[in-house]
């Protein structure tokens, strides 16, 4: 399938908003565009979510999460991104690789899978590349308090110590900001409708031309 439409990548630390501001940008697409989210996005990539945010796997390590979250996100491409690009249509993905680069790699210091990462990137991604990734930009403990302060259960993830979440966050910046093109930062600290509002100009101003 070639790829027609254009996919947007909105990833942040936890807390960020990156789950309602991706829906918003959605509706402000209308018809012609989708949501979906990483890990998940396709009816077996949910399953594995199920598994890698269960407390069950709050003792995997950082080379099992890694498998994990690929083998999700190749089935994610093929099921859900590629065909909704292939009919022309903006993709609008809640995180993606940016997420497994800083969680994964940074964050629990697993430097040795650097290059497997890029290596996998190319082959799984292939032509599926992102046209832009935006960074939803939040001191770390500003985004666990809003994390603790929403509905539903925190994951083993949101329950990790705060010096895991900053060197996150400095993932996501060193990925978004440094290893790929497109990428966008947005103040997420703002109030939410500002944050919308600034991620759909950006949108507009430097993506969907």
């Amino acid at each position: 399938m070639a790829k027609k439409g254009t996919f947007i990548v909105i990833d942040g630390g936890e807390g960020s908003g990156t789950t309602t501001v991706s829906k918003e940008i959605v509706k402000q697409f209308g018809w012609g565009a989708i949501y979906t989210r990483e890990p998940g996005g396709s009816l077996y990539a949910e399953k594995i979510r199920e598994l890698v945010l269960s407390d069950d796997a709050k003792t995997s390590d950082a080379e099992t999460q890694f498998a994990l979250f690929w083998a999700a996100r190749r089935d994610h491409i093929k099921k859900t991104v590629a065909p909704a690009l292939a009919e022309g249509k903006v993709v609008i993905c809640d995180r993606f690789d940016s997420s497994t680069y800083a969680y994964q790699l940074i964050a629990q210091e697993q430097i040795q899978l650097v290059e497997l990462f890029w290596k996998i990137r190319e082959h799984f991604l292939g032509d599926y590349v992102p046209n832009a990734y935006i960074l939803l930009d939040v001191a770390p403990k500003v985004g666990i308090a809003r994390a603790k302060g929403r509905a539903g259960e925190l994951n083993h993830f949101d329950k990790r110590k705060i010096n895991f979440h900053e060197k996150v966050n400095g993932g996501l910046k060193e990925f978004i900001m440094t290893k790929v093109d497109g990428g966008i930062v947005i103040d997420a600290e703002q109030p939410l409708d500002k944050v919308v509002l600034d991620t759909w100009n950006a949108v507009q101003d430097n993506i969907i031309k």
